[in-house]
């Protein structure tokens, strides 16, 4: 009896267990159909446009299909199509819309959010939302990752040509959204200097340090200021709040910006004038004030002529036409207020006694009274300097490293103290260190009219270094060596001055901007042009003539400059001797080279030695499933040499690429220069077309030349080279300019058969 008592009192509390999950399911049953009645709250932000999407869907070459209608309208009541037709009418995208997309790429299989629970097919989807997703299908469908997001600051907009002007770039815009973003500073969507999108706009300040402030108009009920920065110009319209800040116009500011408006303006007026000693990077040095520190957002604004934003690099050291900004003790902006003559050049000279620009002592000389400098005695930061009382008499300089056979120097002579030892620089005008530049670059017996081209050319060269100093952290413009041009090697010459005087002041020009003017001695008949650099572009120098150097009636006949770069064409023309060639005579038109026995590890050096110099040209050959492809390493052993091989020429036949085969290495060598110091052993001269022997020293006359190997058992043993001309082969031939001086070309032609579509003028 128990027992059936205790049986039917379990089977009554699964019945009442039974009641009570009915009841529960009936509830939740009612829950559901009023939540589906009444809908999901479209969730609250801003929301993305068609426009954008399209926009988006564009960049990543994307179609989607949305059927004939722009949203879902399946499952909706009157109130939800209502409301549905309200968002197309603002052309809002939706969330349906979105599902179309996710479906047709597979955007489960892609790792893409659904969003399931948060919308309504029919709600407006929001940005973040859709940004998120958004990224995920950049990593599918923007394989060259030419799509990135980066912040940027409108400071301009115009609507007419839809460019948004930032302060670092000018960009086309797509989304009109960018209409009305000025003085905002958003994260948004790049591709090919294109603004897509913007993805949101950041709420924080933003500070535009030393802005030019050009113009101000204070009226009752704005402050207006008519702007410049980094090569935009603005305007800016401030409030009461900001009328009382500290600006004035032609000054330089910073301007703080949030949410759009202008918040705070910061004056900054005080200023000094001298002139300028040299620019390292972080430094400034003025006459009269000593060493500035630079503020790391210094800017640089040309004031005179056209007004532009400058480089640190572009500052005219010898000169005093900037005014520099001081802001808290450090230079904030650099104002170049006028132009004038910049006929001052100074120059660094080199110590050939230790190869660096360092001297322990000098003596010298001036009007009779000789001084004693001493690097030791010295300050960091001292200059001390000598200049005769009249202008024609020279100062007399006495140091190891110093050409004691030609020391005296015309200007003034500066020994200055930097952090590594004591340099000396020489100051004089322009027109004077040409005289004792010409006659070290060309012999003073050329032609008159080679030696005026010859000015031109080195006076170009120089004032190039004027405007943008090479040395600017010491405060010279360039050296007295060949890595610039060579000055007060030779004495100065009669013939060689009056080059210079009937030239004063004319340079050669492209385009009404200085050339870049390359000379070099002697061609083998052909030309080429500034690709054997590799740094430089050849399409750059449009003007930098690179064909045959012959008289033009019989250089017609001659194979063109590209049609040299085939081997083939280049060999046959390097082994003969063309007579219509201006430097036919020379005698470094044609040399040999013959190397009979190779010093491996002579050769191994080299290469090592080119290598660290300059990774990127010195490169081993790899393999890879049958695949080979070249890898910058370092290079340990050649093993025993198998072949040499010539196997890329530039125009007019240089030799630009050559691979070198050993049994443990096989290595790329890439430019002329590095081709030309390998292949030179430092041992075997070079013998001229006209029988004499000359040392090569350690870099071959020019790479014009064709290889020939001898072997002994399989391996390379020596080699020989057929070759021609003196030098890298760009730009004018003084030796060819020289022969065109003596058939009567005047300087004029000279130059314009060296540098096409180029004009001499002052």
């Amino acid at each position: 009896m128990r027992r059936r008592a205790e049986r039917n009192d379990f089977e009554n509390f699964l019945k009442l267990l039974a009641i009570i999950a009915g009841m529960v399911l009936l509830f939740w049953l009612w829950l559901h159909r009023l939540g589906l009645e009444k809908g999901l709250e479209a969730p609250e932000g801003e929301p993305i446009s068609i426009e954008d999407i399209g926009i988006l869907l564009q960049a990543i070459e994307l179609k989607v299909d949305f059927g004939e209608n722009t949203v879902p309208e399946t499952g909706q009541n009157d109130r939800e199509q209502e409301e549905t037709e309200d968002i197309a009418q603002t052309e809002f995208f939706t969330y349906g819309q979105y599902m179309e997309i996710y479906e047709q790429i597979g955007g489960a299989e892609k790792g893409m959010p659904d969003y399931a629970g948060k919308y309504e097919l029919y709600h407006a989807m929001l940005k973040e939302d859709w940004y998120q997703a958004y990224q995920i299908m950049l990593a599918y469908f923007d394989t060259q990752s030419s799509i990135w997001k980066t912040t940027v600051f409108i400071l301009k907009v115009d609507e007419q040509e839809k460019k948004a002007y930032t302060q670092n770039n000018e960009y086309i815009y797509c989304s009109s959204s960018f209409s009305g973003s000025v003085f905002s500073k958003e994260e948004v969507y790049v591709k090919n200097g294109e603004l897509l999108t913007s993805i949101r706009v950041l709420d924080e300040k933003t500070i535009l340090e030393n802005v030019w402030v050009m113009e101000l108009s204070d009226d009752e009920d704005a402050y207006k200021m008519e702007c410049f920065y980094h090569q935009v110009d603005f305007t800016v319209t401030g409030t009461e709040q900001v009328k009382h800040m500290q600006a004035e116009r032609e000054q330089v500011a910073d301007l703080t910006f949030k949410d759009g408006a202008l918040i705070e303006v910061q004056g900054k007026q005080d200023k000094i004038h001298g002139k300028l000693l040299s620019v390292s990077d972080d430094t400034i040095e003025i006459e009269g004030y000593g060493v500035y520190e630079t503020q790391e957002a210094m800017e640089v604004y040309k004031l005179c002529g056209t007004l532009e934003a400058q480089k640190k690099s572009d500052l005219m050291i010898g000169y005093d036409y900037t005014d520099f900004v001081i802001w808290k003790d450090k230079i904030c902006a650099c104002l170049v207020s006028r132009e004038g003559e910049m006929d001052q050049i100074r120059v660094l000279l080199k110590n050939t006694t230790n190869g660096s620009y360092y001297y322990e002592e000098a003596r010298v000389s001036v009007d009779g009274e000789e001084t004693v400098i001493d690097a030791d005695k010295m300050q960091d930061g001292e200059r001390i300097s000598f200049q005769c009382n009249a202008l024609t008499d020279k100062v007399v300089l006495e140091a190891d490293g110093v050409n004691q056979d030609n020391n005296e120097y015309r200007g003034m002579l500066e020994f200055y103290k930097s952090a590594k030892g004591m340099v000396i620089i020489n100051e004089l005008p322009l027109e004077e260190y040409l005289y004792a530049v010409v006659p070290s670059e060309m012999p003073a017996s050329y032609p008159k009219e080679a030696l005026k081209a010859q000015a031109v050319c080195a006076r170009t060269y120089a004032f190039r270094y004027i405007l943008h100093a090479g040395f600017a952290d010491m405060g010279a413009h360039l050296d007295n060596t060949t890595s610039y041009q060579v000055y007060h090697n030779i004495s100065e010459n009669a013939a060689t001055t009056t080059a210079v005087k009937e030239t004063a002041g004319m340079m050669l020009y492209y385009e009404g901007e200085l050339a870049d003017n390359y000379y070099y001695s002697t061609s083998c008949g052909y030309g080429t042009d500034t690709g054997i650099w590799k740094s430089d572009s050849k399409e750059e120098f449009p003007y930098i003539h690179a064909g045959k150097l012959a008289p033009e009636e019989e250089a017609k006949e001659a194979r063109s400059a590209q049609d040299m770069a085939e081997e083939e064409n280049f060999a046959a023309f390097i082994r003969s001797v063309d007579e219509a060639d201006f430097e036919r005579n020379e005698a470094w038109y044609r040399w040999r080279y013959e190397v009979t026995e190779i010093d491996m590890d002579s050769m191994l050096k080299r290469l090592q030695e080119r290598y660290q110099a300059n990774a990127a040209y010195i490169l081993t050959e790899k393999e890879n499933d049958g695949e080979c492809y070249y890898v910058s390493e370092e290079i340990n052993d050649l093993g025993t040499l198998q072949d040499i091989v010539i196997n890329k020429r530039g125009t007019g036949g240089i030799a630009d690429e050559m691979t070198i085969i050993g049994s443990k290495a096989v290595i790329k060598v890439i430019s002329e220069y590095n081709i030309r110091r390998i292949l030179c052993d430092g041992q075997t001269k070079v013998i001229r077309q006209d029988g004499s022997s000359v040392s090569a020293g350690t870099l071959l006359p020019s790479a014009f030349f064709i290889i020939e190997t001898g072997k002994s058992q399989g391996d390379v043993v020596g080699y020989t080279l057929t070759g021609g001309g003196y030098g890298h082969g760009v730009g004018m031939s003084q030796n060819g300019a020289k022969e065109m001086g003596s058939r009567g070309y005047s300087y004029q032609d000279i130059l314009g058969s060296f540098f096409a579509d180029c004009e001499v003028r002052e």
